[in-house]
């Protein structure tokens, strides 16, 4: 007796299996953007972790020095005698980063000998994945060698930082006075005004204790993040140098608005500092930058914190009688009084959420339902 035949099983149609990969698509969409956000949010909470880090380093050092680390110092010019000219040094991240579990960096240091001559340039060339934003898709483990004589007398090889200390409302770098010949060689360069502007924690020969902070710590911006891949191609190797004490480097400003790219011109360059992209904290975080505080906390602050307006009419430049790029109701002084560079204000001019967390004593009462 013969078997009875088993029905042929009929296969996916064509109109079917289009339908089955349209839905495959549609869930991979879908899904995609979950993983991103979740990579996001990985990426976002590495760079938390990585402020937490600098503002406990910070106290650290308070603990043993009595103040947070200097952000600008002067010592003599590698490329030239202390007679000439006095340059800018290492940064505060070279100062605390024994406390950041870089202890071999921290003493493979010649403190007595400005960052940029031969006995320092192998610090510059170590790469320090905390001070690397993981949402930055070019800062990680970026490297440029500067050629012989351009720097140093040799080569030096650099590499970079995405985050950067509060100097405050303002970029000061006047006011560093050389009061006689013998103060010029050995670079004890005074301050004086309009230096007394610098309201912020790290900056110009700083020197803040915790004291001194009279906002509150749990209301004074310590350092903030950068986004160096939005950088002009021209700025991508000049600034964020992990060891550099300049402006531009590894501090930052509240002067322009947080992240300044797409809301106004490139302004440039108040005090010979650097322009308005490279001065202002940033990041990749969308929505607005992760902030450490000086209570060693990290907020992650939005881009819609009230801030002073920007004037912003025709031309490119900056003069110093309140021209373009300087904040409405602010001019600033050509001297002799007051001094060159002093920032004057009109009276109850506007200043923003985001300009009184920068200030370290401005008197303002700021409460978290504010940013």
């Amino acid at each position: 007796m013969s078997e009875a035949r088993r029905p042929a099983r009929r296969g996916f149609t064509l109109i079917e299996l289009l339908v089955v990969i349209a839905i495959i698509a549609v869930l991979i969409a879908l899904l995609l953007p979950a993983v991103q956000s979740a990579r996001e949010a990985a990426r976002r909470a590495q760079c938390i972790n990585n402020l937490k880090q600098l503002g406990l380093a910070c106290h650290n050092y308070i603990s043993a020095n009595n103040s947070f680390p200097m952000g600008i110092q002067y010592q003599a010019d590698p490329l030239y005698p202390p007679q000439s000219w006095c340059y800018t040094s290492g940064s505060w991240l070279v100062s605390i980063s024994q406390y950041l579990e870089q202890g071999s960096v921290f003493n493979s240091v010649n403190f007595m000998v400005n960052m940029y001559t031969v006995q320092n340039t192998t610090v510059s060339a170590v790469g320090i994945s905390s001070l690397w934003c993981p949402s930055d898709p070019i800062i990680t483990g970026l490297t440029y060698t500067y050629p012989a004589g351009s720097v140093v007398s040799t080569p030096l090889t650099m590499k970079y930082t995405s985050y950067a200390a509060n100097a405050g409302d303002f970029l000061q770098y006047y006011g560093a006075y050389i009061t006689s010949q013998q103060a010029a060689t050995a670079c004890q360069i005074m301050t004086g005004p309009p230096a007394n502007q610098a309201n912020g924690i790290i900056f110009m020969l700083s020197s803040v204790s915790i004291a001194s902070v009279t906002d509150g710590t749990s209301n004074t911006m310590l350092a903030s993040e950068r986004a160096h891949g939005k950088f002009p191609s021209q700025d991508l190797y000049c600034w964020n140098w992990w060891t550099s004490g300049n402006y531009g480097d590894t501090m930052y400003t509240t002067f322009y608005p947080m992240n300044p790219f797409n809301k106004i011109p490139d302004f440039c360059c108040l005090d010979s500092s650097p322009d308005a992209y490279v001065a202002s904290a940033a990041s990749f975080h969308p929505g607005g930058a992760n902030f450490a505080f000086a209570d060693g906390s990290v907020k992650f602050l939005k881009d819609s914190i009230s801030t002073w307006q920007i004037q912003q009419g025709g031309g490119t430049g900056v003069s110093f009688s309140g021209g373009n790029g300087n904040p409405i109701g602010v001019t600033r002084s050509s001297g002799p009084t007051p001094p060159k560079g002093t920032f004057i204000f009109t009276p109850g001019m506007y200043v923003g959420v985001y300009q009184a967390l920068a200030t370290r004593n401005g008197g303002e009462v700021i409460s978290s339902d504010q940013y």
